[in-house]
């Protein structure tokens, strides 16, 4: 019996490897025209060693701001506020730094921009169910860069697991959009062991 299947390439444009991650986020940000970029990053990374200071220097004014606050299971209570702080923030691109939770938070905050969900309710009717594979998400006009610290994988497709506390209840929310538009692969990134988050 023949094996009968599809497969959906990403919508991603490129892995990039073998520069430091600064060096390469800063020539994305120049080609891709970004000039608020807003960093969402593990706090292991940002309050333990130079590494997000090292991607803050070589962005030099086209860092917006950073959050490095996302807990282990992304919830929709900090999802949405980071929303709002990078909608404030007029982000043009956001950077997810660090392992899958954070990867996870940064795909759902592009949809929440975009939606303009700013409050956890406002993700409901959006999440994937046994009937519908994508939520009925508009395309996002800001894009996600991922430079993963861990080997989740979780950059390398379009969902996001994220965690309805009120109902204690893990969600998937998907739109092949929510892609990372880059991967940037350093092992400087991945070198701090407990940078999980």
């Amino acid at each position: 019996m023949p094996v009968v299947g599809s497969h959906q390439y990403p919508t991603m444009e490129s892995v990039i490897y073998g520069k430091p991650a600064p060096e390469a986020l800063r020539e994305e940000a120049e080609r891709l025209g970004a000039r608020r970029v807003y960093l969402i990053a593990s706090r292991t990374l940002n309050t333990t060693t130079d590494e997000i200071e090292k991607i803050r220097s070589a962005l030099g004014e086209r860092h917006a701001a950073t959050f490095d606050g996302v807990p282990q299971h992304t919830t929709r209570e900090v999802v949405t506020q980071i929303a709002r702080q990078a909608r404030d923030a007029q982000a043009d691109l956001v950077v997810a730094i660090g392992g899958g939770s954070v990867v996870d938070a940064a795909k759902i905050v592009l949809m929440c921009m975009e939606h303009e969900i700013f409050e956890p309710r406002g993700l409901d009717g959006f999440e994937t169910t046994p009937d519908r594979r994508f939520g009925p998400f508009r395309t996002p006009k800001v894009r996600m860069i991922a430079i993963p610290s861990t080997l989740s994988g979780g950059e390398y497709n379009s969902g996001a697991l994220v965690t309805d506390s009120g109902r204690k209840l893990k969600q998937i929310f998907n739109h092949p959009m929510m892609m990372p538009r880059s991967i940037i692969l350093d092992p400087a990134i991945t070198r701090y062991n407990s940078a999980r988050r």
